[in-house]
Order: structure tokens, then C-alpha cells, then sequence
């Protein structure tokens, strides 16, 4: 599946780093989890998106990768 946004395309990044950070983000709160992802300046200018944005695309991966990945957890 193709992004069709440049705020797609920013949630589809986090969301493969913080996969492939899987284990060192088991239990992680949202601020250890944005500064793992490394949300800087560089990120920003990456993906052309005001903060704000950005921030609410990890906050959407978030939910999904780190959340759903507790959820997993609890059920083993």
C-alpha cells in the first residue's frame, strides 16, 4: 500500500522504526517512545510537517504499535 499523504507517509516511518524497536519499547510512555523515535528537527524537515503534526502522527503510532503491543502481552 502506497501513502497518499506526506502525514501517511510519516506514520508509516514511525510505525516501521518503532517495529523494528519492538523489545526497547515494551512498557515505554509516550516520552521515552518520542525520544526513541528521535522526533527532532531533522524529522520535521524530513517529512515537511509542522510539529503539531508530526507529533500526532506518533502519537497515532503509538497507540497502535506500543499499545497493541501490551494488549499481546496480557493475553500470553
Amino acid at each position: 500500500m502506497k501513502p497518499r499523504t506526506v502525514y501517511e507517509k510519516a506514520v508509516q516511518d514511525f510505525t516501521d522504526i518503532a517495529q523494528r524497536l519492538n523489545e526497547r519499547l515494551q512498557g515505554a510512555s509516550f516520552a521515552e517512545f518520542e525520544m526513541l523515535m528521535g522526533l527532532d528537527d531533522e524529522a520535521l524537515k524530513r517529512f515537511g510537517l509542522p510539529r503539531p503534526i508530526v507529533e500526532r502522527a506518533l502519537k497515532e503510532v503509538y497507540q497502535t504499535v506500543v499499545r497493541y503491543q501490551e494488549k499481546s502481552l496480557d493475553h500470553k
